[in-house]
């Protein structure tokens, strides 16, 4: 069948009609024609399959990479980069409108960043088998199904380069993949670069890696770490016991004054130059004031960039290690007046506002956004200003309709951390109506 593409979806994906019943298509633009396969036959939509271009937009490009089309993660890289920049303001304007009924007038510019390609400071790549030597790679969207990658071009260089010695050396010792039943062999490889420190963590079954591995890989990586992680399946692979075998345990981070330390269980945001950015807006938002409270705060980078805001500073993260990395950061620099607690959201916001009322709160939650209980902990606790650092438009508008009650959306900045991909972030700037 061929269908015209009206708009994008949230993943990158055309949508088109059949007869006003939604078609969705991955690798279609806006005003292209395709001619398509439907491969799936919901009762309030259809997902198709591309056979062939009809019209091609003038926007399109040749993608670098020669797998965009089975990968899936970067389905922005056929179009070129003010294209991406314009869909993305209009999937986070669309989502505000859709579920929340905000007008995207408030939306500012997008803020962009001068790399288009080799951004991403870490990467979690499973491991698989193909004739007898181990790959890495992807899975795509929504499934198990297993995708070699050779060379990723968002991937930092340095990276890629750490990814294709270790897969090396491995192979040179003869590992093979993970296995269910033996619970042995190579599950996933986590390498971060930053600030010119890198760190690689193999996540095993109950294997042993020979001092011969270990040694041969002192050559490509300052730091060595082991995750033994046998659970059948896992969202989160780096859950397991964690062996230090060379190299500082943590990465130093350098934020003004201020010297983080990042250990491989914490988050830190993937496009490094560009966060900085991200996060010297969110902070410029925040008045002086008595008590501010960062929650989902990671390793407490932008409470460190806001140490000066305020006299009492409260981060809360659920993650032990990047509470640790904060706290002692916090003791290094004898910043007194800044406590880290390892607590859900909700209830640290409650554990923060026995004392005194919150001032100032920052959010920055995972894709899924805010819980209910987060929502009612804010709702309840009524920080006099919220700022909300998004990577999700749905879930933020999502919950921006149960907050606007109580609060007033002011402005929202979002930035583009993620080229060639759908994913766009943003800062809202919200404060409590008078009541």
């Amino acid at each position: 069948m061929k269908i015209t593409c009206k708009k994008i979806g949230i993943n990158g994906e055309g949508i088109g009609y059949d007869h006003r019943t939604p078609v969705f298509c991955d690798g279609i633009l806006v005003d292209e024609v395709a001619d398509v396969t439907i491969i799936e036959d919901k009762k309030r939509y259809k997902i198709a399959k591309l056979n062939k271009l009809l019209k091609q937009s003038k926007d399109r490009q040749q993608p670098i990479c020669p797998i965009q089309n089975t990968c899936g993660g970067c389905a922005f890289m056929i179009t070129n980069y003010h294209k991406q920049k314009e869909y993305k303001t209009s999937l986070l304007k669309e989502a505000l409108q859709k579920y929340a009924n905000i007008n995207g007038s408030i939306v500012r510019h997008i803020h962009t960043d001068n790399r288009r390609l080799y951004y991403r400071n870490q990467c979690k790549l499973p491991v698989e088998e193909r004739n007898g030597k181990l790959i890495a790679g992807m899975y795509s969207a929504n499934s198990n199904h297993f995708i070699g990658v050779k060379t990723c071009y968002i991937h930092d260089k340095k990276v890629e380069e750490i990814k294709k010695h270790t897969l090396d050396i491995l192979n040179k010792y003869h590992f093979h993949s993970y296995t269910k039943k033996e619970k042995t062999g190579i599950r996933f490889l986590v390498i971060r670069v930053l600030e010119n420190q890198s760190h690689l963590t193999i996540v095993t079954g109950n294997t042993t890696l020979p001092k011969g591995v270990i040694e041969d890989l002192r050559n490509h990586v300052d730091s060595l770490f082991q995750c033994i992680n046998t659970k059948k399946e896992t969202l989160d692979i780096l859950s397991g016991k964690m062996l230090h075998h060379f190299g500082e345990e943590v990465i130093s981070l350098h934020l003004n004054e201020t010297t983080l330390s990042l250990s491989p269980r914490a988050f830190f945001q993937l496009n490094y130059e560009q966060a900085l950015s991200l996060y010297d807006m969110a902070i410029s938002k925040i008045d002086p004031c008595d008590t501010f409270v960062e929650c989902y705060c990671g390793i407490g980078a932008m409470s460190f960039l806001a140490k000066d805001k305020a006299k009492h500073i409260i981060g809360i993260e659920n993650i032990q290690d990047a509470v640790d990395n904060a706290n002692q950061t916090a003791k290094k620099h004898h910043y007194d007046h800044m406590q880290f607690y390892c607590m859900d959201a909700s209830s640290g916001l409650y554990k923060a506002a026995i004392s005194k009322p919150i001032d100032t709160l920052l959010v920055d939650p995972p894709r899924s956004g805010l819980d209910d209980a987060m929502l009612e902990a804010i709702l309840t606790t009524l920080p006099t200003k919220l700022i909300y650092i998004s990577c999700n438009p749905s879930t933020l508008a999502k919950n921006l309709s149960v907050l606007k009650d109580a609060y007033k959306v002011h402005t929202i900045i979002p930035f583009d951390l993620f080229p060639q991909t759908p994913h766009i972030e943003s800062i809202t700037v919200l404060s409590r109506k008078r009541i």
